[in-house]
């Protein structure tokens, strides 16, 4: 498990960065993790410029906290495990879907209990509530969606697509 630990000095390093250092990460990520790259860029070209650069970034900063966590080997993910993953994330987040609106935040609270990465969802999950760099907020539907993105690159990255139990 990733600890919040790495996760707040994955975000204090890129705080950091210079606009040159964040474009020679971005380049790094895309040569160390092409298919995460790939499907990030394939799931969200109809969704538009600001999804998908938050998808990738967001994205980003999960391989970099796994770098920064002590004993943690990052795997390059082969496009299996994502296929994997995806149909994990499809699975859960119909579950979520089939729960009365008034108990899908409980519901989704207790998932995360049972989730083998909590600190990076639960950082995932903060910065789609808040607005992006241009002031503009996501709305719910677009939070879904990258929180989608998300959640398969993690399990891709951490679980190779275990299956996380509901509830």
């Amino acid at each position: 498990m990733i600890s919040g630990e790495s996760v707040v000095k994955a975000c204090s390093e890129v705080d950091q960065y210079t606009p040159e250092q964040m474009v020679n990460e971005f380049e790094r990520f895309f040569r160390v993790q092409p298919a995460i790259c790939d499907f990030i860029v394939d799931i969200t070209h109809e969704s538009g410029q600001k999804i998908q650069e938050l998808s990738l970034f967001l994205s980003y900063m999960v391989f970099k906290s796994l770098e920064g966590s002590p004993a943690v080997t990052t795997p390059t993910v082969k496009p299996d495990d994502i296929e994997a993953a995806y149909r994990t994330t499809e699975s859960w987040m119909e579950g979520m879907i089939g729960a009365p609106d008034a108990d899908l935040q409980s519901a989704i609270v207790q998932s995360l209990q049972h989730e083998t990465e909590p600190y990076l969802l639960q950082y995932v999950i903060s910065e789609l509530n808040e607005p992006l760099q241009s002031g503009a907020e996501l709305n719910d539907e677009e939070k879904g969606e990258v929180f989608f993105v998300l959640k398969t690159v993690i399990s891709s990255l951490c679980n190779k697509g275990r299956v996380i139990e509901i509830g």
